[in-house]
């Protein structure tokens, strides 16, 4: 087998995203140094389901992963990270908008084999590093290029592929302007209300996000 090129960029933690996406709840610890934040999120903020960079959801992970729920709660693993990084990295969705299984049908040298060959550990290294930029769909409820129509010109992350530029932009975009052909956020907030409610009190970050985690077809 060969080893990635490089260590994967959802398997790193990201200490200065981790203090803005946590300063509400980090309390003494947001003043640690990078090492010791880390360390504090290994034993500490893991367990308690944060994610560890913009790249990993942990709630939806946890959400749609059985086999990493039940690790945690016999204490197999402390994290749905931690099952990611181990096992669930070969076939399960680390976020609500990249599906490891609907990328690697994207080409031919996207197969796991094809991949391990050119040094990338998943679909998911290799869409970060390379398919975000060429703006190739990593999911089917992410259209890069309608994306890349709304997107802020101007906030300082112009460089940035459509998809990384997501996950760290103005989080309330999915819920004014379409991500795909696929949802309308503005009809759906209308058709069905109890999902803007969600996202009003903070239980889902948007409109999407509760759609895709609490889809029932007869219901929504």
């Amino acid at each position: 087998m060969t080893e990635p090129l490089l260590t994967p960029l959802w398997q790193d933690f990201d200490a200065t995203w981790y203090r803005t996406a946590y300063k509400d709840v980090l309390g003494e610890a947001l003043s640690l140094p990078d090492e010791g934040l880390q360390h504090w999120y290994e034993t500490q903020g893991a367990f308690s389901g944060h994610s560890p960079n913009p790249y990993f959801d942990e709630e939806w992970y946890r959400r749609n992963c059985s086999d990493a729920l039940e690790g945690i709660s016999n204490q197999t693993y402390r994290s749905g990270f931690e099952h990611y990084c181990n096992r669930g990295y070969k076939t399960q969705s680390p976020h609500y908008l990249f599906s490891e299984r609907y990328y690697i049908k994207q080409g031919e040298n996207l197969t796991p084999s094809a991949l391990m060959q050119q040094g990338y550990k998943n679909g998911y290294d290799h869409y970060l590093r390379v398919g975000a930029a060429q703006r190739v769909r990593g999911h089917l409820f992410f259209n890069p290029d309608m994306y890349q129509q709304h997107r802020a010109a101007d906030d300082g992350l112009e460089a940035l592929a459509p998809f990384c530029h997501f996950l760290l932009a103005d989080r309330s975009l999915p819920d004014r302007v379409a991500l795909s052909e696929y949802f309308d956020p503005i009809w759906y907030a209308k058709a069905v209300p109890q999902s803007h409610t969600m996202v009003e009190y903070g239980y889902v970050p948007n409109l999407l996000y509760f759609f895709l985690t609490d889809f029932t077809p007869n219901g929504f």
